[in-house]
Protein backbone atom coordinates (compact mmCIF):
# COMPACT_ATOMS: atom_id res chain seq x y z
CA UNK A 1 0.00 0.00 0.00
CA UNK A 2 0.98 3.64 -0.34
CA UNK A 3 1.75 5.79 2.69
CA UNK A 4 2.03 9.52 3.19
CA UNK A 5 2.93 11.82 6.07
CA UNK A 6 0.75 14.79 7.02
CA UNK A 7 3.35 17.43 7.77
CA UNK A 8 1.04 19.95 9.45
CA UNK A 9 0.07 17.84 12.43
CA UNK A 10 3.69 16.89 13.11
CA UNK A 11 4.38 20.57 13.77
CA UNK A 12 1.11 21.72 15.32
CA UNK A 13 1.67 23.76 18.47
CA UNK A 14 -0.81 24.99 21.04
CA UNK A 15 -0.12 28.54 22.17
CA UNK A 16 -1.88 30.85 24.64
CA UNK A 17 -4.31 31.93 21.89
CA UNK A 18 -4.93 28.44 20.53
CA UNK A 19 -3.44 26.32 17.71
CA UNK A 20 -0.33 27.53 15.89
CA UNK A 21 -0.22 25.93 12.44
CA UNK A 22 2.85 25.10 10.40
CA UNK A 23 4.25 27.89 8.24
CA UNK A 24 6.30 27.50 5.06
CA UNK A 25 9.51 26.81 6.99
CA UNK A 26 7.86 24.03 8.99
CA UNK A 27 6.29 22.47 5.88
CA UNK A 28 9.71 22.32 4.20
CA UNK A 29 11.34 21.04 7.39
CA UNK A 30 8.70 18.31 7.53
CA UNK A 31 9.27 17.40 3.90
CA UNK A 32 12.99 16.96 4.60
CA UNK A 33 12.22 14.92 7.71
CA UNK A 34 9.86 12.62 5.82
CA UNK A 35 12.49 12.04 3.14
CA UNK A 36 15.21 11.38 5.74
CA UNK A 37 13.05 8.78 7.50
CA UNK A 38 12.25 6.84 4.35
CA UNK A 39 8.96 8.29 3.12
CA UNK A 40 8.55 9.35 -0.51
CA UNK A 41 5.17 11.11 -0.14
CA UNK A 42 3.79 13.86 2.07
CA UNK A 43 0.61 15.90 2.32
CA UNK A 44 -0.16 19.26 3.83
CA UNK A 45 -3.26 21.34 4.45
CA UNK A 46 -3.49 24.96 3.31
CA UNK A 47 -1.38 26.31 0.49
CA UNK A 48 -2.68 29.87 -0.02
CA UNK A 49 -0.86 31.18 3.06
CA UNK A 50 2.42 29.49 2.12
CA UNK A 51 5.34 30.49 -0.11
CA UNK A 52 4.55 27.93 -2.79
CA UNK A 53 7.59 28.73 -4.90
CA UNK A 54 9.81 27.59 -2.04
CA UNK A 55 7.69 24.48 -1.55
CA UNK A 56 7.81 23.65 -5.28
CA UNK A 57 11.59 23.95 -5.15
CA UNK A 58 11.88 21.80 -2.02
CA UNK A 59 9.68 19.14 -3.57
CA UNK A 60 11.84 19.07 -6.68
CA UNK A 61 15.10 18.90 -4.73
CA UNK A 62 13.84 16.13 -2.43
CA UNK A 63 12.07 14.12 -5.13
CA UNK A 64 8.89 13.86 -3.06
CA UNK A 65 5.34 13.13 -4.14
CA UNK A 66 2.45 15.17 -2.73
CA UNK A 67 -0.64 13.06 -2.09
CA UNK A 68 -3.13 15.83 -1.29
CA UNK A 69 -3.65 19.48 -0.45
CA UNK A 70 -6.69 21.36 0.81
CA UNK A 71 -8.91 23.49 -1.40
CA UNK A 72 -8.82 27.23 -0.92
CA UNK A 73 -12.08 28.75 0.41
CA UNK A 74 -13.52 25.36 1.29
CA UNK A 75 -16.14 24.38 3.82
CA UNK A 76 -18.92 26.91 3.20
CA UNK A 77 -21.15 25.08 0.70
CA UNK A 78 -24.06 24.93 3.16
CA UNK A 79 -24.57 28.60 2.22
CA UNK A 80 -25.35 28.79 -1.53
CA UNK A 81 -24.18 32.40 -1.71
CA UNK A 82 -20.63 31.11 -1.26
CA UNK A 83 -20.68 28.59 -4.10
CA UNK A 84 -19.08 30.88 -6.67
CA UNK A 85 -16.26 31.70 -4.27
CA UNK A 86 -15.73 27.99 -3.65
CA UNK A 87 -15.53 27.43 -7.40
CA UNK A 88 -12.86 30.11 -7.75
CA UNK A 89 -10.96 28.65 -4.79
CA UNK A 90 -11.04 25.19 -6.34
CA UNK A 91 -9.86 26.49 -9.71
CA UNK A 92 -6.89 28.19 -8.03
CA UNK A 93 -6.13 25.05 -6.03
CA UNK A 94 -6.19 22.90 -9.16
CA UNK A 95 -3.44 25.02 -10.68
CA UNK A 96 -1.31 24.56 -7.55
CA UNK A 97 -2.07 20.83 -7.45
CA UNK A 98 -0.95 20.45 -11.06
CA UNK A 99 2.42 22.05 -10.26
CA UNK A 100 2.78 19.65 -7.32
CA UNK A 101 1.79 16.63 -9.39
CA UNK A 102 -1.03 16.07 -6.92
CA UNK A 103 -4.46 14.73 -7.96
CA UNK A 104 -6.37 14.77 -4.63
CA UNK A 105 -7.89 17.96 -3.24
CA UNK A 106 -9.43 17.91 0.23
CA UNK A 107 -12.76 19.71 0.66
CA UNK A 108 -14.95 20.15 3.72
CA UNK A 109 -18.44 21.22 4.81
CA UNK A 110 -19.15 23.08 8.00
CA UNK A 111 -22.26 24.51 9.61
CA UNK A 112 -23.22 27.91 8.28
CA UNK A 113 -25.46 30.37 10.14
CA UNK A 114 -29.06 30.68 8.99
CA UNK A 115 -29.48 27.20 7.49
CA UNK A 116 -31.04 24.17 9.15
CA UNK A 117 -29.71 20.67 8.57
CA UNK A 118 -32.07 19.81 5.73
CA UNK A 119 -31.27 23.03 3.87
CA UNK A 120 -27.57 22.62 4.55
CA UNK A 121 -27.52 19.05 3.22
CA UNK A 122 -29.30 20.11 0.02
CA UNK A 123 -26.99 23.10 -0.47
CA UNK A 124 -23.86 21.01 0.11
CA UNK A 125 -25.00 18.47 -2.49
CA UNK A 126 -25.74 21.23 -4.99
CA UNK A 127 -22.37 22.82 -4.28
CA UNK A 128 -20.49 19.60 -4.90
CA UNK A 129 -22.46 19.06 -8.10
CA UNK A 130 -20.89 22.34 -9.28
CA UNK A 131 -17.39 21.48 -8.09
CA UNK A 132 -17.18 17.85 -9.21
CA UNK A 133 -17.26 18.55 -12.99
CA UNK A 134 -14.45 21.07 -12.56
CA UNK A 135 -12.36 18.46 -10.78
CA UNK A 136 -13.23 15.85 -13.40
CA UNK A 137 -12.19 18.13 -16.27
CA UNK A 138 -8.82 18.61 -14.56
CA UNK A 139 -8.45 14.88 -13.78
CA UNK A 140 -8.56 15.65 -10.07
CA UNK A 141 -10.53 13.98 -7.27
CA UNK A 142 -12.22 15.90 -4.48
CA UNK A 143 -11.77 14.24 -1.10
CA UNK A 144 -14.53 15.17 1.36
CA UNK A 145 -13.18 15.37 4.90
CA UNK A 146 -16.04 15.30 7.43
CA UNK A 147 -13.87 16.46 10.35
CA UNK A 148 -12.43 19.94 10.35
CA UNK A 149 -11.84 22.26 13.27
CA UNK A 150 -11.87 24.92 14.62
CA UNK A 151 -15.13 25.52 12.75
CA UNK A 152 -18.35 23.70 13.73
CA UNK A 153 -18.53 20.64 11.52
CA UNK A 154 -21.74 19.83 9.63
CA UNK A 155 -21.29 16.06 9.53
CA UNK A 156 -21.80 14.11 12.74
CA UNK A 157 -21.24 10.57 11.45
CA UNK A 158 -20.07 8.69 8.38
CA UNK A 159 -23.54 7.91 7.00
CA UNK A 160 -24.42 11.43 5.88
CA UNK A 161 -21.22 12.23 3.97
CA UNK A 162 -21.49 8.87 2.19
CA UNK A 163 -25.07 9.85 1.32
CA UNK A 164 -23.88 13.22 -0.03
CA UNK A 165 -21.32 11.45 -2.22
CA UNK A 166 -24.01 9.11 -3.51
CA UNK A 167 -26.36 12.00 -4.28
CA UNK A 168 -23.68 13.96 -6.11
CA UNK A 169 -23.01 10.86 -8.20
CA UNK A 170 -19.49 11.66 -9.38
CA UNK A 171 -16.48 9.35 -9.38
CA UNK A 172 -14.45 12.49 -8.70
CA UNK A 173 -15.89 12.98 -5.20
CA UNK A 174 -14.72 10.53 -2.53
CA UNK A 175 -14.55 10.43 1.27
CA UNK A 176 -11.51 11.00 3.44
CA UNK A 177 -12.02 8.31 6.07
CA UNK A 178 -10.16 9.39 9.20
CA UNK A 179 -9.96 6.28 11.38
CA UNK A 180 -8.96 8.19 14.51
CA UNK A 181 -11.90 10.57 14.30
CA UNK A 182 -14.42 7.90 13.41
CA UNK A 183 -13.27 5.64 16.22
CA UNK A 184 -14.13 8.45 18.64
CA UNK A 185 -17.38 9.36 16.88
CA UNK A 186 -18.97 6.01 16.13
CA UNK A 187 -16.56 3.07 16.07
CA UNK A 188 -17.45 0.13 13.77
CA UNK A 189 -14.39 0.95 11.70
CA UNK A 190 -13.90 -2.21 9.64
CA UNK A 191 -17.55 -2.74 8.75
CA UNK A 192 -17.86 0.86 7.60
CA UNK A 193 -14.74 0.59 5.44
CA UNK A 194 -15.87 -2.74 3.96
CA UNK A 195 -19.32 -1.38 3.11
CA UNK A 196 -18.02 1.83 1.53
CA UNK A 197 -14.56 1.05 0.18
CA UNK A 198 -15.54 2.24 -3.32
CA UNK A 199 -16.48 5.66 -1.91
CA UNK A 200 -13.24 6.13 0.05
CA UNK A 201 -10.47 8.05 -1.69
CA UNK A 202 -8.02 8.73 1.15
CA UNK A 203 -7.49 7.37 4.67
CA UNK A 204 -5.95 9.00 7.72
CA UNK A 205 -4.61 7.00 10.65
CA UNK A 206 -3.58 7.77 14.23
CA UNK A 207 -3.87 6.01 17.56
CA UNK A 208 -7.09 6.45 19.51
CA UNK A 209 -7.93 8.07 21.81
CA UNK A 210 -4.78 10.26 21.93
CA UNK A 211 -4.02 10.81 18.23
CA UNK A 212 -0.46 9.60 18.66
CA UNK A 213 1.68 6.93 16.94
CA UNK A 214 -0.27 4.02 15.45
CA UNK A 215 1.85 1.60 17.45
CA UNK A 216 -0.28 2.30 20.55
CA UNK A 217 -3.84 3.03 21.55
CA UNK A 218 -7.00 0.95 21.43
CA UNK A 219 -7.04 0.23 17.69
CA UNK A 220 -5.45 -2.88 16.17
CA UNK A 221 -3.86 -1.26 13.14
CA UNK A 222 -2.21 -4.48 11.98
CA UNK A 223 -5.67 -5.96 11.54
CA UNK A 224 -7.17 -2.79 10.06
CA UNK A 225 -4.40 -2.25 7.50
CA UNK A 226 -4.47 -5.87 6.37
CA UNK A 227 -8.24 -5.72 5.88
CA UNK A 228 -7.90 -2.51 3.86
CA UNK A 229 -5.23 -4.14 1.69
CA UNK A 230 -7.39 -7.23 1.17
CA UNK A 231 -10.26 -5.01 0.03
CA UNK A 232 -8.09 -3.81 -2.86
CA UNK A 233 -7.82 -0.20 -1.70
CA UNK A 234 -5.27 1.58 -3.88
CA UNK A 235 -5.29 5.07 -2.36
CA UNK A 236 -2.97 6.56 0.22
CA UNK A 237 -2.86 5.84 3.95
CA UNK A 238 -1.90 9.11 5.61
CA UNK A 239 -0.12 9.35 8.96
CA UNK A 240 -1.93 12.32 10.52
CA UNK A 241 -0.88 12.25 14.15
CA UNK A 242 0.92 14.12 16.93
CA UNK A 243 4.25 12.56 17.93
CA UNK A 244 4.89 11.61 21.55
CA UNK A 245 8.63 11.22 20.93
CA UNK A 246 11.29 12.98 18.88
CA UNK A 247 9.82 13.47 15.40
CA UNK A 248 12.40 11.54 13.38
CA UNK A 249 12.30 8.58 15.75
CA UNK A 250 8.50 8.70 15.75
CA UNK A 251 8.34 8.52 11.96
CA UNK A 252 10.85 5.67 11.86
CA UNK A 253 8.79 3.73 14.39
CA UNK A 254 5.61 4.28 12.40
CA UNK A 255 7.28 3.34 9.12
CA UNK A 256 8.62 0.09 10.60
CA UNK A 257 5.15 -0.71 11.88
CA UNK A 258 3.57 -0.06 8.50
CA UNK A 259 6.11 -2.25 6.74
CA UNK A 260 5.52 -5.13 9.17
CA UNK A 261 1.75 -4.81 9.61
Amino acid sequence: MKYTVCVDLLYLEIGPQGPIFADTDKIIEGMKLAKATGFDTVEFWDWANKDMERIYQAQKELGLNISSICAKDRGTLADPSTHENAIKGLEETIEVAKKLGCSKIIVTAREMPGFDREESHKNIVEGFKKLAPIAEAADMTLILEPIWSPFPEFFRDSAEPFKVIEEVGSDHLKLLYDIFHYQLMEGNILNTIKNHIDQIGHIHVAAAPNRSEITGGELNYSCILNEIKNLGYDGYIGLEYMPTMEKAESLRVCKAFLENA
